[in-house]
Formats: structure tokens, sequence, C-alpha cells
């Protein structure tokens, strides 16, 4: 009985090389809708989520690391925080999902119709940033990391999304 007390006295005693990954939204423009966001551990997952944005059931993606749908609040600040991550790289997708369809809306050439962002607040050109670019490293201790939606000012078809001026106003 000794022994066993003694074994879990070490076992809890050793060092846990887990982190903890606190992501802040920011320029969050309207309380509608929800706060989609993934994290990826790997180049084939992160493209799959790219690949799978604009298709309903983007956070049942099996082969992303972790994810979360936050509803968006009349605060106009969304945050999450993943516990007992290992040390490692992971990058961030999230997008707002402003009309609670559960996908990014993109109209006819591919162009987000909804505000989204990046890890390192990286922007692709012509397309999503490469996963390289939005790589992170987490070490054995807490880190914040702060996204900016980004939005294309692009004339919008639908009643179904809601439109601003450039001063955040509700148009």
């Amino acid at each position: 009985m000794q022994i066993l007390s003694t074994i879990l006295v070490i076992l809890f005693a050793l060092p846990v090389n887990a982190s903890e990954l606190r992501i802040m939204v920011d320029g969050i423009r309207s309380q509608n809708g929800t706060i989609l966001i993934g994290l990826y551990d790997s180049l084939s997952t992160f493209n799959r989520a790219i690949e799978m944005s604009d298709k309903e059931g983007f956070l049942n993606d099996p082969s992303r690391f972790a994810a979360v749908a936050l509803r968006a609040n009349a605060a106009l600040k969304s945050s999450v925080v993943f516990t007992n991550l290992n040390p490692g790289q992971y990058a961030i997708i999230l997008f707002h999902d402003e009309n609670g369809n559960g996908k990014l809306n993109k109209d006819g050439l591919g162009v987000p119709m909804e505000p989204y962002g990046f890890s390192n607040n990286v922007r692709g050109f012509l397309g999503p940033p490469a996963f390289e670019k939005a790589i992170m490293q987490i070490g054995n201790s807490e880190k914040t990391v702060h996204i900016t939606l980004i939005r294309h000012n692009i004339a919008r078809q639908s009643s179904d999304f809601p439109a601003f001026d450039d001063n955040n106003n509700r148009r």
C-alpha cells in the first residue's frame, strides 16, 4: 500500500507539458448568428477546413483538432480558451456565421460574404492564406491571440446579411 501511495505522489508531482490557448475575436459588428472557431494541427486538416467552410457541418469535421461555436452577443465580444494543449504548431480558422446557416457564405466568385479570420491575422492573396503563414507555436505556457475579422466590401444581395458602413454603423 505504501508503494502505491508513493507511485501516486510521484505521478501527480510530475510536470504537465500542456498549455492554454485563449482566442479573442475582434471586429464583431453584429449580435446575430454564431462565431465558429476551428483549431488545426496539420496542413491537411487546415486545407480540409477551408474546403468545407462553405458547407454545412464545418464544426463536425472529425479531422480537425478542436472546434467551438459561440453565439454572437450584444457586447460584440467573443473569446474561447482551449486547455491541455500539447506543445506544437497550431493554426486557427474562424468566421462569423451571421445568418446562422452553419457555413461561410460566399459569392459566385468564391469571395466570403461573411467576416472571417486566421491566426496571426494573415490574409491570403486571391484565396486563403497558406497554412505555414497561419501557424502559431504553442509552448508550455498560456498564450493569448487576437484575431480581427476580415470583411470584404462587397454589395450584399441578400437581406440575410446586415450591412455596415466604414464606421461600423448598420445601414
